[in-house]
């Protein structure tokens, strides 16, 4: 027999418990060991289409993951990792915003495959679709039943994260803060539940305790992108706090922290203006309010930017720039009654899209359905066999109805997006008077500041 080398031997025991660790709880793509009677070839064949399938899932190709786990189950629903097949069609569906569908699939899985290790994470696709359509009480419910049955699941974090989310929404805070504390901390749930709990803790009017969430949040080391986002936004939502709480230069100190290439820097140089003129230190702000509107023309800060400077020149004496920016509001910005006319034209318009929009959902649910007809999950829905024969056929039917979805969901997505549009431009136009109305009280009172020896 031969000897090995103590060295050789910590390799070969290195290898076998590589080989034989198990790093994750969902079932990993690995043939299950066929039974008698089983087609060797069909199942070797799908365990590779299956692997495919789940790498193209995490690519974000979900469409064509799925169709490659159609066809598993087109020709061969006795793999042995059936329930994994359709698992992943309702998380390709999911992620398509296909939610009928995909609340269809998981529900099937939960139904017929009870000792399966998918089911937790099934019971959590439906309770985020339950989040999503609002149902609360749903979410909740389906929160309860994963952690009575499956609380050391993955999928647990998720679920105590939308539990806690469906109370915040439904003004429970108490338990809202509850559910949060259970998410473990190396869960990529663990921030935003940290954020809602000092969310929480500032509804009940518990300041102390959430500057101290708030602070907890930002002193994380950056792991992800995902949590460095979160952590400017955090310190933007501090310095408002600090801001309403009459520590402007602490607010001040927050806003600093976010950075020049951040969406939020605009929203940021303002707020940063506001504290400093509370502070009258009306230099801080010109600097902060020229620096703003030098590098946007976005209403939504513009408008408030050029009055401030106005109010900041006025307050330095500078009486002939501080007219020049009132003038600029009030040249720019049309007078109220104009500002009527185009806000009932903004909401015709609204209206309008609206109900372009549900058009185009009822048109998604007829496509939707039709695409699951052509999915064989069950025996009822099954495609005949005239079809099971021209698989290139059946596939060119399943291709053609997903680009139809897409298509029709791209639409509907541009839609959404023009509503959005639409009703900013609603609240742009209603508070834009206001600025108007004060831009010119401001100019009349540095004329007659100006005049005054």
């Amino acid at each position: 027999m031969k000897k090995f080398k103590p060295k050789k031997m910590l390799n070969l025991l290195l290898v076998c418990l590589l080989l034989f660790s198990v790093s994750s709880e969902i079932i990993s793509a690995e043939p299950a060991p066929l039974l008698p009677g089983k087609d060797r070839d069909m199942e070797k064949a799908s365990v590779q289409m299956f692997r495919n399938s789940v790498e193209l899932y995490k690519d974000k190709e979900y469409w064509k993951a799925a169709r490659e786990l159609i066809v598993i189950l087109d020709f061969y629903n006795e793999f042995s990792q059936i329930d994994g097949v359709i698992f992943y069609i309702g998380e390709c569906l999911y992620n398509m915003h296909m939610y009928k569908s995909a609340e269809r699939m998981y529900k099937y899985l939960a139904e017929n495959y009870g000792g399966s290790n998918y089911i937790p994470h099934a019971l959590l696709g439906l309770q985020k679709i339950q989040y999503s359509a609002g149902i609360h009480e749903n979410c909740i419910q389906i929160y309860n039943r994963i952690e009575d049955d499956y609380s050391k699941s993955k999928a647990s974090d998720g679920a105590r994260y939308y539990c806690g989310m469906s109370y915040y929404h439904m003004q429970e805070f108490e338990p809202a803060i509850a559910a949060f504390s259970k998410i473990d901390k190396r869960s990529e749930f663990y921030d935003y539940g940290l954020y809602t709990t000092a969310l929480s803790f500032l509804k009940q009017k518990e300041m102390e305790k959430a500057v101290e969430v708030f602070r907890g949040l930002i002193s994380l080391p950056v792991v992800s992108k995902e949590r460095q986002d979160l952590i400017r936004t955090t310190h933007l939502t501090l310095g408002y706090l600090y801001y309403e709480l009459g520590y402007y230069q602490e607010a001040i100190k927050h806003y600093s922290k976010i950075p020049v290439h951040d969406e939020t820097y605009p929203e940021a140089l303002l707020a940063s203006s506001w504290a400093s003129i509370k502070l009258n230190d009306f230099q801080h702000a010109i600097i902060s309010l020229n620096e703003l509107v030098k590098r946007t023309d976005d209403p939504k800060f513009n408008e408030e930017a050029h009055f401030l400077l106005g109010q900041c020149y006025s307050e330095l004496e500078f009486y002939d720039f501080a007219i020049q920016e009132y003038n600029y509001i009030i040249e720019r910005y049309p007078r109220k009654i104009n500002i009527e006319k185009r806000i009932q034209q903004v909401r015709e318009g609204l209206a309008e899209q609206q109900q372009m929009a549900e058009a185009l959902r009822v048109q998604l649910i007829i496509l939707e359905g039709d695409l699951m007809h052509t999915i064989p999950i069950d025996d009822r829905n099954e495609i005949p066999l005239y079809l099971k024969q021209e698989q290139n056929r059946v596939e060119k039917t399943q291709d053609n109805l997903m680009q139809k979805i897409l298509d029709e969901r791209l639409v509907l997505d541009d839609f959404q997006w023009e509503l959005s549009k639409l009703r900013e431009d609603i609240f742009i136009k209603q508070s834009r008077r206001h600025w108007r109305a004060y831009s010119e009280y401001g100019k009349a009172r540095a004329y007659f500041l100006k005049t005054i020896p």
